[in-house]
């Protein structure tokens, strides 16, 4: 990226510069210890070397562009901040120092590891920034991509990167817009990283996947909960958790798929106050999480349009009747590698009757294994027969046991054990018999 491409902050003296640039590199002068080294890559034409110096710190600014560096010498160099060339694709030995800063760099780079892993040998301390693909979306909506970046990331993601790259992310803060100082607990246009190394071996070939885990509301979201809780964490099982509905407001999540009308919900919520639906549409209000749902809504600061054109093009598939169904489909759109779900069980009372919305979320979940999406489902939900034993699923071998053998290229060999045994006939009609709810654990509750 060159001098005058347009894409960088250029002007003599730090007046000129667009105010939350300052106040970046002014809240890390602030926050780093007092005179430490510090390595500012990806440092343009100088101006966050110089607020680094005059706050009394080393500072040494790495740029892949020697005319930014040229620049830099000449209007920032005063304060004893020195330049050299490095560049993010190849950054090579970066030298020791306390402190590494590298603000508005890994967006530019389409793998941007093995700088954050060269940042890692060179430095204890990390402060680095990207864009808030929730907030400032690397795609908008006419298709067109932000120029000069690879991709935008959202919270959970930024931090997974750091993690894999061996660094412990403390804290997190943001910036809500172009002219905003740095806060924590922000949700704006800018996230803010504060890490410290981590003292592990890293691999040197992790796989790049995005891991969804979709929570709904049924008994099985126990075991999501089981899961993160023995892990330590969500961040420890899945890249992104996505809820559905109401479970916003109960679990920590980057995604809400509320994908009916809030319009509709208002008159239902005006018809019953003191309902569930009543209550949740008061809470979307003040949703502080991105909501996604089919028509956005001014009172509902939260709430962003699902894509709908855009996943119909991409899956070639119109068949959505419930928000599970909406939630699977934006995972395979946007690239997911593995899919995780818990409480997805439609377990109303009736269900045994008629599972409405069951159906249609198994159909996603076989454009999901067409596409090579691993699926990860609890054994205690009733989505793709999962409570079921295997030959209960494999209707007509009733007379066998189909014993799978997994080999290690992945195919399978089935042997077939003749039982000892025939199905009687009342046995038989046993399991044909739907009176009974399909589900163990609502079955349990309604006693």
């Amino acid at each position: 990226m060159s001098l005058n491409s347009g894409e960088r902050q250029v002007s003599p003296n730090i007046s000129g510069i667009r105010r939350d640039h300052v106040a970046r590199y002014e809240w890390a002068a602030k926050t780093i210890p007092a005179g430490s080294r510090v390595i500012d890559f990806a440092c343009g034409i100088g101006y966050g070397c110089s607020i680094l110096a005059d706050a009394g710190h080393k500072a040494t600014g790495y740029d892949r562009d020697k005319d930014s560096l040229v620049y830099a010498e000449k209007h920032y160099s005063a304060g004893g901040a020195k330049f050299l060339i490095g560049d993010g694709d190849e950054p090579g030995d970066l030298g020791s120092a306390d402190v590494a800063i590298s603000f508005e760099t890994i967006e530019h780079i389409e793998d941007p590891r093995p700088l954050l892993k060269a940042l890692r040998v060179a430095a204890p301390m990390l402060i680095c920034s990207v864009p808030n693909e929730y907030v400032m979306p690397w795609q908008r909506e006419d298709g067109a991509t932000t120029a000069f970046h690879f991709r935008h990331y959202t919270k959970h993601q930024f931090r997974a990167l750091l993690q894999q790259c061996g660094w412990c992310v403390t804290e997190m803060y943001g910036q809500a817009g172009p002219e905003s100082e740095v806060e924590a607990d922000v949700n704006g246009r800018t996230l803010i990283a504060v890490c410290q190394r981590e003292a592990v071996d890293l691999p040197d070939d992790e796989e790049d996947g995005k891991h969804i885990a979709l929570v709904g509301m049924g008994p099985s979201v126990d075991q999501y909960l089981d899961i993160v809780k023995r892990l330590g964490g969500r961040s420890a099982f899945c890249d992104e958790t996505w809820v559905i509905n109401a479970l916003g407001n109960v679990l920590d999540c980057d995604l809400i798929f509320h994908m009916d009308d809030v319009r509709v919900q208002e008159r239902r919520a005006e018809a019953a106050p003191a309902s569930n639906i009543a209550n949740m549409v008061r809470w979307l209000k003040t949703s502080r999480v991105p909501v996604v749902t089919s028509r956005k809504h001014p009172d509902y600061p939260a709430t962003v349009d699902f894509p709908l054109e855009d996943v119909l093009n991409n899956l070639k598939h119109d068949y959505f009747n419930s928000t599970a169904a909406y939630a699977v489909a934006f995972a395979i759109h946007i690239g997911a590698t593995k899919i995780s779900l818990f409480g997805m069980d439609f377990t109303y009372p009736n269900s045994h009757q008629a599972e409405k919305g069951r159906a249609c979320v198994e159909f996603w979940l076989g454009v999901a294994q067409e596409r090579g999406i691993k699926l990860s489902m609890p054994k205690t939900t009733t989505l793709m027969d999962a409570m079921s034993e295997r030959k209960d699923r494999l209707y007509g071998y009733d007379t066998v046991e189909v014993v799978f053998d997994t080999q290690k290229d992945g195919t399978v060999k089935l042997e077939f054990k003749p039982l000892d045994e025939i199905p009687t006939a009342d046995e038989i009609e046993r399991r044909y018999d739907h009176s009974r709810h399909v589900n163990s654990l609502v079955e349990a509750s309604e006693r």
